[in-house]
C-alpha cells in the first residue's frame, strides 16, 4: 500500500487536523472580512494573502503546517523556521500540533499581525 503525500488544504479525512484548523478559521475569520480559498492550500487573503494552512497525505493526525506572512521577522521559539522571501516579506512558518498551541497568546498576535500587514 502507499501512502499518497500530496499535499492539501482539505482536513475533512483528518478530523484532530479539522478541529485544529476549524478554530483558526473562526479566529481568522473574527479578525474581519478576508477571502478563503481552498486548492494545495487553505489560505486566508486581505489585500495580499496572509495565511497559508496544509496538510500531507502521510502526516499523522492532527499535525497542521502554518505559514503566516508579516513585513518583519519575528524571532521566536515557536517557529519552526522564519524565511525572507521580499525586502518587505518574511513567511513565519509553524508546526501546529495541538490546540493548546493555537490557543496561546503568541499564536494569535501572530495571526493578527498577518491580517493586519495583508490590509494595509
Amino acid at each position: 500500500m502507499t501512502i499518497e503525500n500530496k499535499m492539501t488544504g482539505d482536513f475533512r479525512s483528518k478530523p484532530k487536523t479539522m478541529e485544529i484548523a476549524e478554530k483558526i478559521i473562526t479566529f481568522t475569520k473574527g479578525l474581519g472580512p478576508s477571502r478563503q480559498e481552498i486548492k494545495g492550500q487553505m489560505t486566508f487573503a486581505g489585500k495580499r494573502k496572509f495565511l497559508w494552512m496544509w496538510t500531507y497525505g502521510g502526516t499523522g493526525d492532527g499535525t497542521l503546517y502554518l505559514t503566516v506572512c508579516l513585513d518583519r521577522e519575528v524571532k521566536d521559539p515557536h517557529f519552526h523556521y522564519v524565511k525572507q522571501t521580499s525586502p518587505t516579506r518574511w513567511n513565519h512558518h509553524v508546526v501546529v500540533k495541538s490546540l493548546n498551541q493555537i490557543e496561546s497568546p503568541w499564536f494569535k498576535d501572530l495571526v493578527k499581525a498577518g491580517y493586519d500587514f495583508a490590509n494595509k
